[in-house]
């Protein structure tokens, strides 16, 4: 009786152990790639081309065709589909917490000969004026993305009917170099979206906007689709 109070003991602590080895490897890798995002930004666009088989920007990008009027990006990182916005018919602004990635975006708007709109900020108060924007974007978004405050803040600064074209995540078509980076996820403990079939990922990442949800698009990435999720916002879920 005691010998098997005792082994059930020494499991439960073993698991606690494990438990928070764990936690703290996630801290660890999390706190890894807010470096990425900020001290060793320059390496950014390398590590995304790694993980994407270099489908990364035209990822970013499928999300265009659902855009309309003003558009305010959320979380720009180096600039890439701001450019494309800039080099459209599309007036934009741009929110990022991270000051080196706005030098990034700064430099590559500018050396393309764009002015660039691009304020550093959290989209928890974003510094707009109320009813500014027709289009709120954001690709591959931090948690910020699922903060009611976000939400509020989202409502606040789109015109009444306005637009958030929000895009999650993309998958690659399975092959050996897909289950290298799913390895690598599992390993680094983050979620390998990157091998669910598009049923599943859609089950795994509703979302809505207030009382909005967003409708699902696949959009087709050569070897890779990529999931954007839009939804029109009524007027009355503008702030007041």
């Amino acid at each position: 009786m005691h010998d098997a109070q005792r082994t059930t003991h020494n499991e439960s602590a073993s698991f606690r152990v494990v438990r928070c080895a764990l936690r703290a490897q996630g801290s660890a890798v999390r706190w890894g790639f807010e470096r990425l995002y900020r001290e060793c930004a320059w390496a950014y666009d390398a590590v995304a081309a790694a993980v994407s088989r270099g489908l990364w920007r035209h990822w970013a990008l499928a999300a265009l065709p659902f855009i309309r009027g003003r558009v305010l990006e959320l979380g720009f990182g180096p600039g890439h589909v701001h450019l494309a916005l800039s080099s459209g018919s599309h007036p934009a602004c741009g929110l990022d917490t991270s000051p080196q990635m706005i030098s990034i975006a700064q430099h590559r708007l500018r050396r393309a000969g764009y002015h660039a709109h691009l304020t550093q900020g959290r989209a928890q108060q974003i510094p707009f004026a109320p009813a500014t924007f027709d289009t709120v974007l954001a690709t591959f978004p931090a948690e910020y993305i699922a903060d009611p405050r976000t939400h509020a803040e989202i409502r606040r600064v789109l015109v009444p009917g306005g637009r958030v074209v929000i895009l999650p995540l993309a998958q690659l078509d399975r092959s050996f170099y897909t289950r290298l980076v799913n390895l690598a996820y599992w390993l680094t403990l983050h979620a390998p979206a990157l091998h669910a079939e598009p049923q599943e990922a859609q089950q795994t990442t509703e979302l809505r906007i207030g009382d909005t949800p967003l409708e699902t698009h696949w959009v087709r990435v050569g070897p890779s689709q990529a999931l954007v999720l839009v939804g029109d916002l009524d007027n009355e879920f503008r702030s007041e």
